[in-house]
């Protein structure tokens, strides 16, 4: 049985240069092995975040011990280790929940650790997605997005615009959006009989709905002298 095996020792292997080249070039982070040698000299590999191997390294379980015990240990090691980094992110920006538990398992953090990090971090208020949307969504709007792409991108991130208290009223007005639509395009010459379409283009490829964009446009149009 597996579980009465005995590990009498572990082979700790980081990722060199080549290794960490290579996983670069297909797109993911390289991983370290933790490698559980039984007392019949049997190799067990396991893939963790090279961070893990590293404090592994420094908090060595006490051996020989059970395969189990060697387990939990590596576990309660990864767990420390992810909250740390999910907390380092979280220093520098803000970060949708979905967004924060897809960096850390690119960089090699099993999905026991990476959502206990998330736990943890939700209860200690470090992540919040209805915060995170309303700072995102008006900052969004000041520089120019409409409301499609903005809820194109939240969903990419992970967050349901269906949760969020007050969306889609409390954000999103066609007055607004008319407004601010029509301030991307104020200054924008107006020079040949295609012009009213490439307006129209402009603005859908920033997420206003065809109906604002041509609204903004005909006010621009109806005020422009280039034509």
């Amino acid at each position: 049985m597996i579980g009465a095996i005995t590990v009498c020792a572990l082979d700790i292997e980081t990722p060199d240069a080549a290794a960490r080249k290579r996983a670069a070039a297909s797109g993911k982070k390289a991983q370290a092995h933790i490698v559980l040698i039984d007392t019949d000299e049997g190799r067990e590999p396991i893939a963790v975040a090279p961070r893990v191997a590293r404090a592994l390294r420094d908090e060595m379980p006490a051996l020989p011990s059970s395969r189990e015990s060697v387990l939990d240990a590596i576990a309660a090691i990864e767990a420390r280790v992810c909250f740390a980094v999910a907390v380092d992110a979280l220093s520098r920006r803000d970060h949708a929940e979905g967004e924060l538990a897809r960096k850390l398992r690119h960089a090699g953090y099993r999905s026991e650790a990476v959502d206990a990090a998330i736990a943890r971090a939700r209860e200690m208020r470090f992540v919040d997605d209805v915060r995170f949307a309303s700072y995102y969504i008006e900052e969004r709007k000041r520089a120019g997005w409409g409301r499609r792409r903005i809820e194109a991108e939240l969903s990419r991130r992970g967050i349901d615009t269906s949760g969020i208290p007050g969306y889609p009223e409390e954000f999103f007005s066609e007055d607004e959006d008319v407004e601010r639509a029509y301030a991307l395009i104020a200054r924008k010459p107006v020079s040949d009989i295609h012009g009213r379409e490439k307006l129209i283009r402009h603005l859908v490829s920033k997420g206003f709905s065809y109906g604002v964009a041509t609204h903004a446009v005909r006010r621009r149009m109806e005020g422009s002298p280039d034509l």
